[in-house]
């Protein structure tokens, strides 16, 4: 492989990724770019939905897709956006380990084919301080504590869009990813409505929220989880945690969990092998650390299963990660799934949220 990397020209192979933040700028494609010679450019997105439009809109534009975990199998891959992967790829996704073997359904097609590859994940539900609110209190209330007045004024909503949606409808005693009725349609945007005019701050920048937090300005925020309170806890901000909601209407979980799924564009220019020389990247030791504290957080990502590839983390790190209680709280979580009437939702959303700042 490496062989026929070299042989590209070099304005050839530059990957260009549509993803997530921390694969299309900063260190990730540094260390991609030291061991590799090629140099990753991009976007970052911020919404799993829209990034998938995205894609479908503007065939040609991008060669590798970082998108969260439904997306790849159940809307690009059936729409032909998505070349499947050596089958050389195979076996690391086959043997992933206790809590993580569940995301490798994300990135199997009906056939059993590989399409893409899962690295960060994890829970992404509250986030507290917890000088102000506690775990427990976080745990057995889940997304109902932004609707309690006693808490008015003191929380925030970061602006992840599917997530907000999401986590309003978990709110209101729905399974998000169920259709809804007229009735639940009307619960929906009466929870949404309360929890707006109830927030303190709406952002979509987990740093300014995680600021908040410290300050007490406000107790907790919604719509984050590990990657966003993590460089707050990196800081020495232990206080900064996220919380798994413990129940719920998603057939008795309230909670859900992502993984990102990593997939080769079929309509991209970079040539395969090169593209094959970023997936592996990623899949290497120093790929999935370097994924991990992208961007200056430090997430899990699915090779830690693998005690090398969890050994290269320090135990501020772990702790930043919240590492020992992951597989309780993965328990706790739904998969992220596609949600139906997501666009209706999302419009009832945008009519009741303030400007983010």
């Amino acid at each position: 492989m490496e062989a026929a990397v070299k042989r590209e020209t070099r304005s050839d192979t530059n990957l260009r990724c549509l993803g997530w933040e921390g694969y299309a700028a900063g260190d990730l494609p540094s260390a991609f770019l030291r061991a590799s010679g090629f140099r990753v450019t991009g976007e970052d997105h911020l919404s799993d939905d829209a990034a998938s439009r995205r894609i479908l809109d503007e065939r040609g534009r991008w060669d590798v897709i970082n998108i969260n975990t439904p997306f790849v199998r159940d809307v690009l891959h059936p729409a032909g956006a998505i070349r499947p992967l050596n089958s050389s790829f195979s076996e690391r996704v086959s043997n992933l380990r206790t809590p993580f073997s569940r995301f490798e359904a994300a990135v199997r097609d009906p056939d059993y084919q590989l399409i893409g590859l899962p690295q960060r994940c994890g829970p992404f539900n509250l986030v507290v301080n917890q000088n102000g609110l506690s775990v427990a209190t976080a745990r057995d209330e889940g997304f109902r504590l932004a609707m309690e007045s006693s808490l008015k004024g003191r929380f925030g909503i970061l602006a992840y869009e599917d997530f907000n949606v999401m986590h309003i409808a978990i709110a209101a005693g729905l399974n998000p990813f169920v259709t809804m009725d007229d009735e639940a349609e009307s619960t929906f945007r009466r929870t949404a409505a309360t929890i707006f005019q109830s927030a303190r701050l709406i952002t979509g920048d987990h740093h300014r929220m995680n600021a908040a937090l410290v300050s007490r300005e406000i107790d907790f925020y919604i719509s984050g989880g590990i990657y966003t309170a993590s460089p707050a806890r990196l800081a020495g901000h232990l206080e900064v945690r996220a919380v798994t909601p413990s129940s719920g209407p998603i057939e008795g979980k309230g909670a859900v969990a992502f993984v990102e799924v990593n997939g080769h564009l079929k309509d991209g220019r970079a040539p395969l092998a090169v593209v094959e020389t970023f997936l592996g990247f990623l899949l290497s030791e120093q790929g999935a650390k370097a994924a991990s504290l992208a961007a200056g957080a430090c997430n899990p990502v699915v090779q830690m299963g693998d005690p090398s590839v969890r050994d290269l983390f320090t135990r501020d790190q772990l702790k930043a990660m919240q590492w020992d209680d992951l597989e309780e709280d993965l328990s706790y979580c739904a998969d992220y799934a596609i949600i139906p009437d997501y666009a209706k939702r999302l419009e009832i959303v945008r009519s009741l949220a303030p400007i983010a700042s």
